[in-house]
């Protein structure tokens, strides 16, 4: 409880929890990795054990019960019956020695997963990353690389022929997006994808004339397409997510409401098929945002949205937010309104019963601009009917904080929870609290290091490296200016190439791709632009440094749109 009072409000130095001086940390992010592979080839091995047990208990039952249909005694009832008792006992002791197994070969882990705050944030990025890449090596046959994963699926089936099992495998990790609508796009063809998600995908964006343009996806257009895509869905336009005042989104907790109130207006029946196939549309888009997202943490690739600490509280949990526990502090976090009301009632010095106030609460159900509907909602049974009092007041707050965080954003939150615990095992985000999952999801938002950015920079043309290793004339010039620049600058810089103005959280070296500058010609009257999609600026050969300066600042400041060629 301390730890997560310290999480929420920092009032501990910052290296108050951790326990270095008793791990030798460069063996123990190696050893929980290999725990964490013992654990997950025992999980497996048992799990096929089961499923056979299982399969083979079905069968005989099965067998039994149509050579006794004509008549059951209770005699064979009965036997059937401790057959079925022995069988579930059996299996539990296999699963309790399993866990008491896994905990034998991970003591590493299950320090990681009861208390993980005792290890240093960077040190839990890497093993995360490291479980990550273990994942894949799992799922693609040792091929962690995109196209040396792809060549393999050719060699299994033997070629690339038209019919070829190859080409419809690796087909389903492709598709055609639409610019106007990424997001939609993606749903269609990739849905049915599921747990697949996890693997490579091949994007080919179509243009708003139907064209397709030229590009070869190496991950830079994939980068683009999952940033896009989510650009698109989180907007407040789309009213699927809202913002507190903090600017920091969750999924909307009264978008099922709305949605059903938008049926009745259109005369669905409430129930039938056209109703449920509504919302389960909703839900299922609520899914793949889940998805999107666990993908871009899959792959490492930063997204730039800031996320509720509340909802971020929720992601280790899976599908089931039944473990998170709604507080006071949380529904400030959503609602300053709402709790400084809250705040109010807890500390009114009167007495609470001259507020008139029941056990109820009332839902906004209609959507923003439209006229105010709203439906009035017990919190506990025949709540309208039990008023606030003194005494009760602080359960009538707990109840209040309660639906607001999690009963009214039940339904949205979980379809997006399970869509997230698709592509990233909940276990590995528990390692997180909510302020290093934004970190996690977002970047690093400390000062921008450019000697680490210069170090882990490529370029192209003009720029390249000569034999001698010394950077060109104009390369020199903006590093210069760079550095010179104050640290919102340099975010709006990076921001302007890379989509996000945040760094990688183990520094530039993970960027993926690399940041790199490639000469755009000898006109200096010309604007630097970008490929966001490859990480790419394209900058002229200024002879200066104050025309590289002004020139560099004015697209950087000017919002200008990024040149996607």
């Amino acid at each position: 409880m301390l730890y997560e009072r310290d999480a929420r409000r920092k009032f501990l130095p910052t290296d108050h929890w951790h326990m270095t001086s008793f791990f030798d940390m460069t063996q123990f992010v190696p050893a929980v990795v290999s725990e964490e592979q013992r654990q997950q080839d025992l999980r497996h091995a048992g799990n096929a054990d089961q499923n056979e047990d299982v399969d083979m208990y079905e069968d005989s039952s099965e067998d039994e019960l149509e050579e006794h249909s004509s008549s059951v005694s209770s005699r064979m009832f009965a036997r059937s019956s401790r057959y079925a008792l022995m069988d579930r006992l059996r299996q539990q002791k296999q699963t309790s020695y399993r866990e008491r197994l896994l905990a034998t070969i991970g003591p590493k882990l299950e320090i990681l997963r009861n208390m993980p705050y005792v290890l240093p944030f960077e040190a839990r990025v890497r093993i995360f990353r490291e479980f990550v890449h273990l994942d894949k090596l799992r799922r693609r046959d040792g091929f962690s690389d995109p196209d040396a994963w792809r060549a393999n699926i050719i060699n299994i089936h033997g070629g690339w022929g038209e019919s070829n099992p190859a080409r419809s495998a690796l087909a389903r990790h492709s598709a055609q997006i639409r610019r106007d609508s990424v997001f939609e796009s993606a749903m269609d063809q990739f849905w049915e994808l599921g747990e697949g998600l996890k693997e490579p995908i091949q994007i080919t964006f179509i243009d708003d004339f139907g064209n397709e343009e030229a590009g070869i996806d190496g991950g830079g257009v994939t980068k683009e397409f999952l940033t896009c895509a989510l650009l698109q869905v989180l907007s407040p336009d789309e009213e699927m997510f809202e913002a507190n005042s903090e600017n920091a989104i969750y999924p909307s907790p009264t978008k099922f409401d709305q949605t059903r109130v938008a049926l009745r207006k259109q005369a669905v029946a409430e129930g039938s098929a056209e109703w449920d196939e509504h919302l389960a549309s909703l839900l299922k888009r609520y899914e793949f945002i889940g998805r999107m997202i666990g993908k871009c943490l899959y792959e490492g690739i930063l997204i730039d949205f800031v996320f509720a600490g509340f909802f971020l509280l929720k992601w280790a949990l899976s599908a089931s937010d039944a473990v998170y526990r709604a507080n006071l502090n949380d529904l400030r976090e959503m609602d300053e309104e709402l709790y400084q009301g809250m705040l109010l009632l807890k500390n009114y010095s009167g007495d609470v019963a001259d507020f008139g106030a029941d056990f109820t609460v009332e839902d906004r159900v209609s959507r923003r601009g439209d006229r105010v509907l709203t439906e009035t909602r017990n919190l506990i049974p025949n709540g309208d009917k039990i008023p606030v009092t003194n005494e009760n007041r602080l359960l009538y707050i707990s109840y209040v904080a309660r639906h607001r965080l999690m009963v009214q954003p039940h339904l949205v939150t979980k379809a997006f929870l399970r869509g997230l615990g698709t592509i990233v095992d909940p276990v590995w985000l528990r390692m997180f609290n909510q302020n290093e999952l934004q970190r996690l999801v977002g970047g690093d938002s400390s000062e921008i290091d450019v000697n680490d950015l210069r170090r882990n920079t490529i370029y192209g043309g003009l720029y390249v490296l000569g034999d001698d290793c010394e950077e060109h004339p104009t390369i020199k010039l903006f590093w210069d200016v760079v550095r010179s620049l104050p640290d919102d600058d340099r975010r709006l810089l990076l921001k302007y190439v890379t989509s996000t103005p945040r760094a990688p959280l183990l520094g530039f070296a993970q960027l993926n791709p690399k940041f790199s500058i490639r000469d755009a010609g000898s006109d200096e009257a010309r604007l630097p632009s970008t490929s966001t999609c490859v990480n790419l600026l394209k900058l002229p050969r200024y002879s200066t440094k104050e025309t590289l300066r002004d020139k560099l600042l004015y697209a950087i400041r000017s919002n200008a749109r990024f040149d996607l060629s």
